[in-house]
């Protein structure tokens, strides 16, 4: 049975780049390919897009017909282990290289966007699985909201915390949903301290604008008798922001483009009243087998997933294949994870001999990680596990 009870403790829900596929978003490797067909954008794009390819074919000397099938480990790794160690690659320095990571970084969130734009706005790919499952989630943390409303259940209130969401990717599918589904179920509050849910994504966070008393943090809301969807990105988000002086984060919902368009153009609003200009940066972890965790935010992200999988009593992975490469996220699971947490996985087998054997693969990968520990694989993909897990969690008797 897929459903919970909401008195079989926590559910933790690892989620990797397969859970928001169906919704159009690329898999890793197809955003180099992405990338070089980002024509008739804007002139940064192009400058940055021209850079890249001059240093893919003349430094890393491969071939341009090559390049959509280089993995972005193999080109991140080269330029982070120069920059660690203050050296140059071939005729590039360290401010070389930096630049020309800035200038991927910015390049690869583009290319999920236009991709999931692309798809939707073709029909080919439907993302309301991703809104149903938000709307899940959000009804099922708001419970703690109605509790702290009676005194008698204020004790209750304080030890309700059923779910947790870890996620691996950086798209913001699945967190606009979830901010629009906090916002259409109290559209009329939003003023200090109205008792409403927020994303919380376990860290210090600031809205981008000053005045959207929507984005605050879980803390907050918690101590305002509301309620928060925890939301943990291990490898950053499309939506953060972040200072470079006070380090603070900052969040915005809705098109990813507008966001993008802020990098190097918005300044930190809060050293701004200080006389300090500080354009904000991408907050991005990228695929690298050098990966820097040392960023605050991020250690704070990493500290607070590694409580929640040590809470599990479930861990349910969707369109997470659990690669070697991720070699932080296995340890962080093997030094927390509970020996009796039940695991589900959640894959789709497909029918071509390809299909079939990257499947086997990685079940025996999760098969070989977490030994003798109670295992389900469910192989229909995310948009029937999802559906299958609302419909069944629906019929389970509230407490």
């Amino acid at each position: 049975m897929l459903g919970t009870p909401v008195d079989a403790g926590k559910v933790v829900y690892v989620l990797g780049a397969g859970f928001s596929i169906p919704a159009g978003a690329p898999t890793q490797a197809q955003i180099l390919g992405d990338i070089l067909e980002l024509d008739g954008w804007n002139a940064k794009v192009a400058e940055a897009k021209t850079r890249l390819e001059t240093f893919l074919i003349d430094d890393l000397r491969i071939r341009r017909e090559d390049i959509p099938r280089i993995a972005l480990e193999d080109v991140y790794t080269p330029i982070d282990r120069c920059i660690a160690d203050g050296t140059a690659f071939k005729s590039r320095n360290a401010a070389d290289l930096k630049k020309i990571r800035e200038d991927l970084g910015y390049l690869i969130s583009v290319a999920i966007s236009r991709r999931i734009t692309t798809q939707i706005g073709s029909g080919k790919a439907d993302g309301e699985y991703i809104h149903a499952f938000a709307e899940y989630v959000v009804a099922k943390a708001a419970k703690r909201a109605e509790y702290a409303k009676d005194a008698k259940d204020a004790k209750r209130a304080k030890a309700y915390d059923p779910f947790a969401i870890i996620s691996l990717n950086w798209d913001i599918l699945l967190d606009n949903a979830i901010h629009s589904a906090l916002w259409n179920r109290d559209p009329g509050l939003g003023g200090d301290y109205d008792p409403f849910g927020v994303v919380d994504y376990c860290c210090y966070i600031s809205s981008v604008q000053a005045g959207d008393t929507r984005i605050r943090s879980g803390l907050w809301s918690l101590g305002c008798r509301g309620f928060n969807v925890k939301l943990l990105k291990l490898h950053g988000s499309m939506n953060w922001l972040q200072c470079p002086n006070c380090q603070r984060l900052f969040v915005e919902y809705g098109l990813k483009e507008d966001i993008l368009e802020r990098v190097g153009e918005t300044c930190c609003r809060h050293c701004e009243k200080y006389g300090y200009k500080n354009p904000l940066a991408g907050s991005l972890v990228m695929p690298t087998f050098l990966k820097d965790l040392t960023n605050f935010q991020v250690k704070l992200v990493w500290q607070n997933a590694g409580v929640e999988l040590m809470e599990a009593k479930r861990l349910v992975f969707i369109g997470y294949s659990l690669p070697n490469a991720d070699f932080e996220f296995r340890q962080l699971l093997s030094r927390m994870v509970h020996q009796d947490a039940r695991i589900d996985v959640v894959l789709r087998k497909g029918g071509s001999d390809e299909d079939s054997r990257r499947y086997e693969s990685t079940k025996e990968r999760y098969q070989q990680f977490f030994g003798d520990r109670q295992i389900e694989f469910h192989l229909n993909g995310v948009t029937e596990f999802v559906e299958k897990h609302i419909s069944d969690a629906a019929s389970q008797p509230a407490l």
